[in-house]
């Protein structure tokens, strides 16, 4: 779920992240993003509380499962995602993780939770080996500032070996357009949440399989 526009300083690369000031830049660039706004809407008391869990719960579930964080020395900027098969793990990890996030966010779990399992339904099981992008944040005072460079750099770093794509979704059409200055290439239709909601537009870093191709 990206883009929300990181010092041109060159991101660290780490495992082993500062959670809280990952979490602190990813409500900070996302609290008006439409995906979250539906998930977890303006209106919700104790809202930030909410978003706070939600990025950290979510955040660190992929860092306990072979994720990545890049993001240059202050945090400005996150880019958060997991490599080539990851995360691997079983229904009942995912069932039990998703359990956890619901009960995290209150009167909204039911519609994370929701959020969740679109994205792991829509997830194309014909791409090649790739990493997936689940979030990309600037915080708003760093925007303008050298993202395009910053952000490029760290999918330079998880393309380390020929044949490794990028696959993200972006959470707007702005977002959208974003990545696709980066290069990435939207495919597959969009993922449409219930009841009225915004759409989320997958996109992908390298090429794509031949089904998806357009003459």
């Amino acid at each position: 779920m990206t883009l929300s526009d990181a010092s041109a300083t060159v991101p660290v690369v780490t495992a082993d992240p500062d959670l809280d000031a990952v979490v602190d830049t990813l409500v900070t660039a996302f609290r008006d993003d439409p995906i979250v706004e539906w998930a977890i809407p303006p209106n919700t008391l104790g809202r930030d509380y909410h978003l706070a869990a939600f990025f950290a719960s979510t955040t660190e579930f992929l860092l306990n499962h072979g994720g990545i964080v890049a993001a240059p020395h202050d945090y400005s900027a996150v880019l958060v995602w997991s490599p080539p098969g990851e995360p691997a793990v079983s229904d009942a990890e995912n069932q039990a993780f998703l359990d956890r996030l619901a009960a995290s966010t209150g009167a909204c779990g039911p519609r994370v939770r929701t959020l969740m399992e679109a994205l792991d339904a829509h997830h194309p099981t014909d791409l090649p080996p790739h990493c997936h992008v689940m979030f990309a944040a600037v915080r708003p005072e760093h925007r303008g500032t050298g993202v395009r460079a910053t952000l490029t750099d760290a999918l330079r770093a998880m393309r380390l070996h020929d044949g490794i794509g990028v696959y993200a979704e972006a959470s707007s059409t702005r977002n959208l357009r974003l990545w696709e200055r980066l290069g990435g290439r939207r495919i597959g239709e969009g993922i449409v949440l219930p009841n009225g909601g915004p759409s989320l537009y997958p996109i992908f870093f390298g090429r794509p399989p031949e089904s998806t191709d357009t003459p």
